[in-house]
């Protein structure tokens, strides 16, 4: 069970505190464990650095051999957590490819429901922790992690920011569009759960980026060193305190890389 902190009335659930630093360990390991279950003798993962390095630690925990495929893209810092990776301008389609020549396990969060049920626990641990919750607001990439939590908390906010914002510009759309990203570990672009998530989601929040360093200014000041996604989901909070009641939570999604 992760930490949840409080800080000026708003509450943190300390996702950048598992155990390779982010939230991603709530989905691979459930994923290592069913590829076990299935008979699989190996596993693959295209990642923009957070879930390849999670997938790296519990497959090298059980001796499974492992295949990542990156973007040239990924975050330097990253991918010096990494010990063995291929750099492909097109990573989704040779782990899809590779999953089907070699009968490895395909770790993609997205078209996998077991994923799902992991990020769920986020959710069912912060009602342990703070029953009386109101709102969760959740950074988005793919959506998986939004709808495991929402399948647990219906409130959510899907959060992204001004430069990609596929779905959280579907609910809002108070903003200026932007071309600088900061929040690297966002930067998805196929999107096969967005029909699943327009359905069960019902709030949104796009962030620009000066909200985003603001917050991360905050998080610093109280000796939080996160993400820029942590931060992206806590500018969310700001925009929409109206109506985020008086038990609002961000996820602080993963470690400062």
């Amino acid at each position: 069970m992760t930490p949840l902190i409080e800080i000026d009335d708003i509450y943190f659930k300390r996702e950048d505190q598992n155990i390779t630093g982010s939230a991603k360990d709530r989905a691979i390991s459930l994923q290592v464990q069913n590829l076990i279950e299935n008979y699989y003798s190996k596993a693959v993962i295209s990642s923009t650095g957070n879930a390849a390095i999670s997938a790296q630690y519990f497959c090298n925990k059980l001796n499974i051999p492992l295949k990542i495929f990156v973007s040239p893209k990924t975050n330097p810092e990253k991918l010096k957590l990494l010990k063995n990776y291929t750099t492909s301008l097109k990573p989704i389609s040779d782990a899809f490819k590779y999953a089907k020549l070699n009968h490895a396990y395909l770790l993609r969060q997205s078209t996998d429901p077991v994923a799902q049920v992991g990020y769920s626990q986020i959710a069912t641990e912060i009602l342990e922790q703070l029953p009386q919750t109101t709102s969760i607001f959740v950074p988005v990439g793919s959506g998986t992690t939004l709808l495991g939590i929402t399948s647990v908390f219906p409130n959510t906010y899907a959060v992204q920011e001004a430069s990609n914002c596929p779905i959280a510009s579907h609910f809002d759309n108070n903003f200026k569009n932007e071309n600088i990203t900061l929040c690297d570990s966002l930067g998805v672009k196929l999107l096969p759960l967005k029909i699943q998530i327009f359905q069960k989601i019902k709030h949104g929040a796009v962030i620009q980026n000066q909200q985003i360093v603001d917050a991360m200014n905050f998080l610093k000041l109280h000796d939080i060193i996160t993400s820029p996604e942590g931060a992206l989901a806590l500018a969310a909070y700001y925009k929409f305190k109206d109506t985020a009641g008086n038990y609002p939570v961000i996820i602080l999604s993963g470690a400062k890389r």
